[in-house]
């Protein structure tokens, strides 16, 4: 399929499109291009190096849906709704490609908001009295969850993390308001049609000139209502909120379609970073699919072009690689190396990549002989504003023939430490705290560094979402760029077709078929009247100054028509 060197030509290889990087938008790309071309065109993947996805030692059930050892009971369902399929970007994308692939996805990622009970599901033995299983079940629910405040104090309640019952109520009032701004403002910038680019652009840079900590504390009041934003932040940013610009963060909102319910039980993105087997069972298909395109490559030293192709040099006397499209899949510190033509890749543009740093990010896993949580009417879930355990849930156990995994466990997010030590003996004081002293001896404690997403400096947003959008469409395509990195598979996913489409529409327009569009072609959701859009600003903080400003206004005219009548 690939063009291998000739004697003539020895030190080159030619092909069509070349996708350069491993990254799961690239082989995302690259997979779907070749599902559509085949031997038609010439596609080429450049692996460079680096890590290797192998397949998960998870015990989770990974079979294919026609499998006779899989038990229809512990088969992951994909029994969406069409309102929840476009409520939800980044299920959306899981759930397409888990079927494409053949990869049945747990159900603590498909289904978060009834975790509690697909766990009970998962765990269960399968027994032939169907009735005694679902009284039984039914006599195990409902589990509570806990939130621990700043000094230590618990509640627990049944319901999501965001509905807050325990704030008073102006705190209750003010967060409930805030949210329900950013969702107004989100569903504005990326769910409304635009006029055009420039119209767009004047808005997204008003939305990228702050910060999310400015915006926090010039609309939120009360410390508590600006802890949890900033928690928020954290946990879907990967970085503090005085790091994350504004108009990123409402994108990744967008991405969940909502701002309320990333500390809850419906949230994607969590599941989908701890259970990081989907991501490497996803990752391991599709380079299956594109492995006999795949060629090892040397580092890349320059991209520049010449007589309407790209070229890609690597060191002297080594193989050089010419293509007519070039669809960039690096992660952004992988350009760092890389002299790239100013025509291909401005000065502006090139120090918008490297000024994008990883979040950083740690979870842990500590397993126990049996969850204790469970008998004492936990469900496992935490959200703690104390640390070291920002959020938590449990486990899930997913096999087809019965879990071979001998411990119950918990696994979550932590507090990142500056001196890069471990957090044991903080995160079993505070599960002890919450769940009694049966937590102090658990089974294995584990904490990792994870690989979450890359975050533009604040400014740069708008230049990034130009960039991979737009492009170079006779050269270059920069949309499978891999600013989400491996925390973001839902993220990846969307990219990496993102791209495939702009590839498709520069390659052979008439070949896009209805399938290929309609992925990305999402509905125009209505952002309501200007008077819901004007209610959703009144705060508490604005309702200060609305009282303040009135206040000021009677006393003035009071004195006016005093002076006047004298």
């Amino acid at each position: 399929m690939v063009k291998k060197p000739s004697k003539s030509d020895k030190n080159s290889i030619k092909a069509d499109v070349i996708v350069l990087g491993c990254t799961l938008p690239g082989i995302v790309a690259a997979h779907k291009l070749k599902r559509k071309f085949g031997d038609t065109m010439d596609i080429m993947v450049l692996d460079l190096g680096g890590n290797k996805i192998v397949d998960t030692k998870c015990n989770v059930a990974f079979q294919d849906k026609d499998d006779p050892n899989m038990s229809p009971r512990r088969m992951p369902k994909y029994d969406h709704t069409a309102r929840e399929i476009l409520d939800n970007v980044a299920r959306f994308y899981l759930v397409q490609y888990a079927k494409e692939l053949r990869v049945p996805l747990p159900d603590a990622i498909i289904n978060p908001g009834r975790q509690s009970v697909a766990q009970i599901h998962l765990t269960m033995p399968i027994v032939a009295d169907e009735v005694n299983e679902d009284q039984e079940l039914e006599e195990k629910l409902p589990l509570q969850k806990v939130f621990q405040y700043g000094d230590g104090n618990t509640v627990e309640f049944e319901n999501d993390f965001h509905d807050f019952e325990y704030l008073n109520f102006l705190e209750k009032f003010e967060l409930n308001q805030y949210q329900t701004f950013l969702d107004k403002s989100m569903r504005e910038l990326f769910q409304t049609n635009m006029i055009n680019w420039a119209s767009e652009r004047k808005i997204l840079l008003y939305y990228d000139q702050t910060t999310m900590e400015k915006n926090i504390c010039e609309t939120l009041l009360f410390s508590t209502s600006r802890e949890i934003m900033r928690t928020t932040v954290r946990l879907v940013c990967g970085a503090p909120a005085n790091s994350v610009s504004l108009l990123f963060y409402l994108h990744q909102c967008y991405r969940t379609s909502s701002a309320t319910n990333h500390l809850g039980g419906l949230n994607t993105r969590f599941r989908e970073k701890l259970l990081g087997h989907c991501r490497k069972r996803l990752s391991n298909k599709l380079q299956q699919s594109v492995a006999d395109i795949t060629l090892k490559s040397i580092s890349i030293k320059e991209i520049r072009t010449y007589s309407e192709q790209v070229i890609l040099e690597t060191i002297k006397g080594e193989t050089t690689y010419i293509c007519n499209l070039l669809a960039m899949a690096l992660k952004p510190d992988q350009l760092h190396n890389i002299q790239v033509e100013d025509q291909l890749l401005s000065d502006d543009k090139a120090g918008l990549a490297k000024g994008m740093i990883p979040g950083r990010g740690k979870k842990f896993n500590v397993q126990y002989a049996r969850n204790f949580w469970t008998k004492q009417g936990y469900s496992g879930d935490i959200f703690s504003m104390r640390g070291p355990i920002i959020w938590a849930m449990e486990k899930p156990r997913m096999s087809s023939t019965g879990s071979l995994e001998k411990y119950a466990g918990l696994i979550g997010y932590l507090m990142v430490r500056d001196d890069g030590t471990d957090s044991k003996e903080a995160v079993l004081e505070q599960l002890v705290k919450l769940f009694g002293e049966e937590a102090a001896t658990p089974v294995s404690y584990k904490e990792t560094p994870i690989a979450d997403i890359y975050i533009p400096r604040c400014g740069d947003y708008v230049a990034l979402r130009k960039l991979t959008n737009e492009g170079s469409p006779k050269f270059l395509e920069w949309g499978a760029l891999d600013i989400f990195a491996d925390g973001d598979v839902a993220a990846a996913l969307e990219a990496g077709h993102t791209a495939y489409l702009h590839l498709l529409g520069c390659l052979r327009p008439q070949a896009q078929s209805y399938e290929d569009i309609i992925v990305s072609d999402w509905p125009t959701f209505l952002s309501g009247s200007p008077v819901k859009r004007w209610m959703s600003q009144f705060n508490v903080i604005s309702g200060i100054k609305l009282t303040v400003y009135s206040a000021a206004l009677l006393i003035g005219i009071k004195l006016i028509h005093s002076y006047m009548r004298k």
